[in-house]
């Protein structure tokens, strides 16, 4: 880091904003008890993931050592368990308190601007550029660097959160410089991607000369495609044509989604596969309970105390419909993906001609694009991706694929229906480079 003097300093060339969530003085007050609570939770659901996995998927582990330690901390937690058996309520009130005011400290101080905090970058002698973040209550971070140094800039999509119990407060589009070191400096946040793009364009001039530009775990045929597509990989995608349907005339494309059985059956294994878990967790805290009372026991007589212990017959497992404590939050659970399922069946639409780029979810309309203005299309993500149609400075968002497969697919169709208009009237300039460069990176 270079030094943080302030003697001088030449004005800005470039301002940009990001989200910098500092906690509350509630927050560091009750950091201490979260973070236990937090290393108790964290224990009790690893292990029982390991043991689902077992059962579900047969991942043996052979490391005996290993598997004593999480013998040993599985007895430990169900002695736990049975002995703040009776606090559980108590303690599940308390920590709902905390969280609530936790949360809504941090919201109210996230929607009034409290966690903006500004990126300056100025030009220090003829070459050289430094980039400054300014925090609220401790001194800038700042480095120098020659933008030869810059080897990319990269895009990507990050989760803000804030508090002490680390709740999300947004999702947000970063723009980083991406320097030939391996270092990475932010210079723009925004939840929405139009100004990012924005910032791009005046880091670009800033720079000298265009340097790539690529978007984080995405795919496409043209500029900012991290990972680009083939033509081979194109013509198997379109050949598969998986969930995606075309209507084309001469004037106009009907782009479209399709929900097929196999997704429907994608979507029953998940819920099966997520409520069983949830199901298994359930079950799991009655039996850790009753085994809790019979170490809790053990533990008594071995302390001189004469102790009755006796062994249940079911070890306190009861099925979903003989108690509604089970069965309700299982079905609250099975409701909440059954309403996932249903956003992504919605069908995604787009129609394209030679004046817009038009896109609907579900006939709700999401925006549009000059079809001459669009620079490319992108699958951006892999859980859950979603489609990004660029121009230099704008951006319209398709979300919500079940699949990647799937979202290549309308990728691939969609850039085919946006050449089809546009190709034959700027055929000239297919063999020049765009204001963006089409590759990512360069070696270092």
């Amino acid at each position: 880091m270079a030094g943080n003097e302030n003697i001088a300093e030449p004005q800005p060339v470039y301002t940009g904003t990001i989200l910098y969530p500092s906690p509350s003085p509630y927050a560091l007050a009750i950091t201490p008890l979260v973070q236990l609570k937090k290393i108790f939770q964290s224990l009790y659901t690893s292990l029982l993931k390991m043991m689902w996995q077992e059962l579900w998927a047969g991942e043996v582990q052979n490391n005996e050592a290993f598997n004593l330690i999480l013998f040993l901390i599985f007895l430990l937690l169900c002695w736990l368990t049975f002995s703040f058996r009776t606090a559980s309520q108590w303690l599940f009130t308390l920590f709902f308190l905390f969280w609530f005011i936790d949360n809504s400290i941090t919201h109210r101080n996230f929607q009034e601007g409290h966690y903006i905090r500004r990126v300056y970058l100025r030009r220090h002698g003829t070459e050289n550029l430094h980039w400054q973040l300014q925090l609220s209550h401790s001194a800038p971070l700042s480095m120098e660097f020659n933008p030869g140094q810059v080897r990319a800039i990269g895009v990507r999509r990050r989760e803000i959160r804030g508090g002490a119990f680390q709740d999300k407060l947004a999702t947000v589009w970063q723009g980083q410089l991406l320097l030939y070191d391996g270092s990475d400096w932010i210079f723009e946040e925004d939840q929405n991607l139009d100004p990012v793009l924005e910032a791009i364009a005046v880091i670009q001039e800033l720079l000298g000369e265009p340097v790539p530009v690529a978007f984080e775990a995405s795919h496409g045929l043209g500029a900012y495609a991290l990972n680009r597509i083939t033509p081979q990989e194109e013509a198997k995608l379109l050949q598969q044509g998986q969930g995606v349907g075309v209507k084309r005339t001469e004037r106009k494309w009907q782009i479209f989604s399709r929900w097929r059985w196999g997704d429907s059956w994608l979507l029953i294994q998940q819920i099966f596969r997520e409520s069983g878990f949830l199901l298994f967790v359930i079950l799991m805290m009655g039996f850790m309970v009753q085994l809790g009372a019979i170490l809790d026991g053990f533990r008594r007589a071995f302390a001189g105390e004469m102790v009755y212990v006796e062994i249940p017959d079911n070890f306190g497992l009861m099925l979903p419909w003989q108690d509604w404590r089970i069965g309700l939050p299982l079905l609250l659970a099975i409701a909440i993906m059954i309403y996932r399922g249903w956003r992504l069946s919605r069908v995604k639409h787009c129609a394209v001609d030679q004046h817009f780029v038009r896109a609907s979810l579900d006939h709700q309309p999401l925006g549009k694009l000059p079809t001459e203005a669009v620079e490319t299309v992108l699958t951006v993500g892999q859980d859950k991706p979603e489609i990004l149609v660029l121009t230099a400075s704008r951006s319209l968002i398709i979300p919500s694929f079940q699949r990647l497969e799937e979202a290549l697919v309308y990728t691939c169709v969609l850039t085919k229906a946006i050449d089809a208009f546009t190709l034959g009237k700027h055929q000239a300039e297919v063999t020049e480079t765009t204001t963006h460069p089409k590759e990512f990176g360069g070696e270092p």
